[in-house]
């Protein structure tokens, strides 16, 4: 290349989209290439992992050929380090500004100013994620890859969850510390609740479940969330006063942990081993309270059109009526099968969407995916985390299905969730 045609790349112009027969630069065998994204895309789908390890990091999801959840990770893991440090605690007004809190501390903002809670929502945010599963054409084992960059199959949206349990302050649901966590309602009014801060809030849904799952085997290279942070509210042992000796307790309690995950042991009448628990700054969602989740409802053997087997997920951030409840939900989505038993969950869907629905019983409280799975041929609800009663049962891919859509429990409560377009400001100007 003569010199009058060097570029500088740092100072080129920068672009939002590109054409599928534009070229980008790669680096392959330590020498700078240019490809296509058609013939990028293309390498990607074939199954070149090699590829995928320079622009993704991943987890090789070994459910069918080791009982241990210590599966590993591959990759570049560089990049999930970069994508770790741009999530992080925020506060968020009801009109969709974000100021970012404190790495080490939730009670203050990031540039110093004193934080008010009433003025919004402490939320976790994080950036579009990318990810791909993928079988290894040797092994023959599935790979769950995830990348800020596109890199094939599909992605999460900017997810934006609320960093503690839902409370209702007078017909309006938030995430705030301080307050004991909302039960005895249903799964509509929480929602209904968190729309009263407008239309783009909602409760935290079925992705949002398989993101946060994405995540700990990002960090770990293990679904064992209890193992790996800690057991939770509920321990490491059965205690049927559980919830009765933990509903008084406050969110808060891991605030000075700020974006980290990690715990605080507590002493639980009946429970041993219990801890409040903070993962990359969302505090408890496993072992406390059961939560809630919007996005999907499984079929019910009562329902003409239904036999109890049906898992609809569904798109969009609503509630689905009575009519939809016994056929179908409205608009685009898509169908799996659940068990309707109960045990510990030894292999999971999966599939090119790494749906989190129980595939294969069998399992154990440390063994393949470490958490329990209730099903029926009747309950419509979506549970999730599990509750301070269950001990071991408990963790990030702990699932009930085995409620009504209508049901209530005080041990059954929410987790706010935004979907609307956010502006980051510093936490001066909110």
């Amino acid at each position: 290349m003569a010199a009058s045609e060097k570029k500088d790349l740092a100072a080129a112009l920068a672009v939002s989209s590109i054409l599928r027969t534009d070229s980008i630069l790669v680096e392959v065998g330590g020498s700078v290439r240019r490809i296509t994204l058609d013939n990028l895309m293309d390498a990607i789908n074939e199954g070149n992992q090699e590829l995928l390890r320079q622009v993704a990091w991943g987890v090789p999801l070994k459910q069918t050929t080791q009982s241990s959840p210590s599966w590993g990770r591959v990759g570049n893991l560089t990049m999930w380090e970069q994508y770790k440090e741009k999530m992080g605690c925020y506060l968020l007004t009801n009109q969709g500004k974000a100021a970012k809190l404190s790495k080490a501390d939730r009670t203050v903002f990031a540039d110093g100013t004193t934080l008010d809670e009433s003025k919004g929502h402490v939320m976790f945010m994080a950036p579009r994620l990318y990810y791909l599963v993928q079988n290894d054409a040797i092994t023959g084992i599935p790979y769950l890859w995830m990348s800020e960059m596109p890199i094939g199959g599909h992605f999460i949206e900017a997810p934006c969850i609320g960093a503690y349990k839902a409370r209702n302050l007078s017909g309006t649901l938030v995430s705030r510390s301080g307050y004991a966590p909302t039960g005895n309602q249903t799964i509509t009014t929480f929602w209904n609740q968190a729309r009263q801060n407008g239309k783009d809030f909602g409760l935290v849904n079925y992705d949002h479940r398989r993101f946060l799952m994405m995540l700990c085997l990002s960090e770990y290279g293990n679904p064992n969330a209890q193992a790996m942070v800690g057991n939770g509210l509920a321990g490491d042992t059965t205690n049927s006063d559980g919830w009765t000796n933990t509903s008084s307790l406050l969110t808060g309690a891991t605030t000075g942990l700020g974006d980290e995950c990690g715990k605080i042991d507590v002493t639980v009448a009946g429970g041993t081993n219990c801890s409040r628990v903070s993962f990359f700054g969302m505090e408890d969602l496993w072992g406390w309270q059961w939560e809630m989740t919007q996005g999907v409802f499984f079929g019910n053997s009562g329902n003409t059109n239904q036999d109890g087997t049906e898992c609809f997920v569904y798109e969009g951030n609503h509630m689905p009526s009575a009519a939809e409840l016994s056929t179908h939900p409205s608009g685009n989505y898509r169908q799996l099968t659940r068990q309707t038993t109960n045990n510990y969950v030894q292999h999971m869907l999966l599939g090119e969407y790494f749906d989190l629905i129980a595939k294969k019983l069998g399992g154990g409280s440390n063994s393949y995916w470490c958490d329990y799975f209730y099903g029926n041929a009747t309950g419509q609800l979506l549970l999730w985390g599990g509750a301070a009663i269950v001990g071991t049962s408990c963790g990030l891919a702990y699932a009930g299905s085995f409620n009504a859509f209508s049901y209530t429990a005080a041990v059954c409560g929410s987790r706010l969730a935004y979907y609307g377009s956010v502006t980051i400001v510093n936490g001066a100007d909110i």
